[in-house]
């Protein structure tokens, strides 16, 4: 019973560590699908929590030893968007602040949510800067002409790289 329990906990503390380095496994749609799966609650609360401040973007950097924390923001506007002095973003990267994530933009766009620049990846046109997206996303909005940049993940998750 000890060895069962102590193989238990082994396994466990493993799988943690596992999931905890999807950053560094190798570019496939798995890798995505287990980032996504760890993450996506905390999007989904940052993207109401967004939509809540009225705002379309937001941008945010953690401070770190080379830097100094940085929130930006922007509303609707015509014909762009317009900047938001001084935006208080607390309580939309409070999760984030916790975790291994020490960036965010999120944009909502044509009515899907995109997290932009959440991974880079060697394609065939060099180095590519990829985003996830929640919700209804058309291809055409979101890839370059004749071009298929789109994967559907799960429910309403999508992985774009383009």
């Amino acid at each position: 019973m000890k060895k069962l329990l102590l193989y238990l906990i082994l396994l466990s503390i493993i799988i943690t560590a596992l999931f905890k380095t999807t950053s560094y496994w190798p570019e496939t749609k798995v890798k995505h699908l287990v980032y996504v799966y760890i993450y996506s609650h905390q999007y989904i609360d940052a993207m109401k929590e967004v939509e809540k401040k009225g705002y379309v973007s937001i941008q945010w950097l953690g401070k770190s030893s080379l830097r100094e924390e940085s929130s930006l923001a922007w509303v609707a506007g015509e014909p762009k968007y317009k900047k938001v002095d001084k935006p208080d973003l607390s309580r939309i990267v409070k999760p984030f602040e916790d975790s291994a994530i020490h960036a965010l933009w999120l944009q909502n766009y044509r009515g899907a949510w995109l997290v932009r620049k959440a991974f880079s990846y060697k394609g065939e046109n060099g180095i590519g800067e990829g985003m996830y997206a929640f919700g209804n996303v058309n291809p055409k909005d979101v890839c370059l002409p004749n071009t298929h940049c789109v994967e559907h993940l799960f429910g309403q998750w999508y992985v774009i790289k383009n």
